[in-house]
């Protein structure tokens, strides 16, 4: 894992062939030689947010979206024009992330130390990383979050396996819900992901077709997964050149 890609020009990128997913992994912090990426709105939040942990994951995450998503494009990063309407309701701003008229389609998830971007040139990409905290009600989490057959599954652990089985079904039901754009209205305790696929049966609008889950390696007391809808047959895990900025 690198600090990720740098200002300076970089050679562009194919999109990644049908069923090969690019998974690209940054490291969360402060980064001022990136803020010029960012838009105007994002510029004025990043003011109130100041030098927190909060500002460092805008921009990293913005910057790097349009960063990445500029290399498959093979224009400047200042040019990237990044939509986030939902499909669903059309809010202008809680929709998954995409760049109209692109060749690919992307996903992005972060915890406060990590940032996670997948991108796939065919079919549709939900991507997730997540971790949960050593004080938080592991319990509670999961007969809120799991089916009955997964929550069966999940007590019949050993206690030392239940933390990291957890959160590998939590990552999956995000990264299921991304990819289909469903949000609050997908609850995760409706979306069974044990097998290769999600299913849902009582979500409607659900893909006819599941999302098929991979799960991917993930940094220390995390855990990461994409949906996708295509099934995937190989993973890039890209890496770039260490900015000192």
């Amino acid at each position: 894992m690198t600090s990720g890609p740098a200002l300076g020009t970089t050679a562009p990128l194919a999109p990644p062939a049908p069923g090969v997913c690019d998974i690209w992994f940054l490291p969360i912090r402060h980064r001022p030689a990136w803020v010029p990426l960012l838009s105007s709105w994002e510029r004025d939040r990043l003011t109130l947010l100041g030098a927190t942990p909060s500002g460092a994951s805008l921009v990293t995450s913005r910057a790097a979206q349009r960063l990445i998503t500029a290399r498959y494009l093979g224009v400047p990063p200042e040019t990237v024009h990044t939509v986030r309407a939902c499909e669903r309701c059309d809010h202008p701003s809680h929709g998954r992330p995409r760049v109209p008229g692109a060749p690919f389609d992307y996903s992005v998830s972060h915890s406060e130390e990590w940032l996670l971007i997948a991108v796939v040139g065919s079919g549709r990409v939900g991507a997730d990383l997540d971790t949960v905290a050593p004080h938080r009600d592991l319990e509670g989490l999961a007969r809120t979050a799991l089916t009955s057959a997964e929550h069966r599954a999940h007590v019949g652990l050993p206690d030392d396996a239940r933390r990291a089985a957890f959160l590998t079904a939590w990552a999956r039901k995000e990264a299921a819900i991304k990819l289909t754009g469903h949000g609050l209205a997908a609850p995760p305790v409706l979306i069974d992901v044990a097998g290769p696929r999600a299913t849902a049966p009582g979500v409607p609008d659900w893909p006819l077709s599941a999302p098929w889950l991979t799960d991917l390696p993930a940094p220390p007391g995390h855990a990461a997964a994409l949906a996708t809808s295509e099934p995937l047959t190989a993973l890039r895990h890209r890496q770039e050149r260490h900015s000192s900025r």
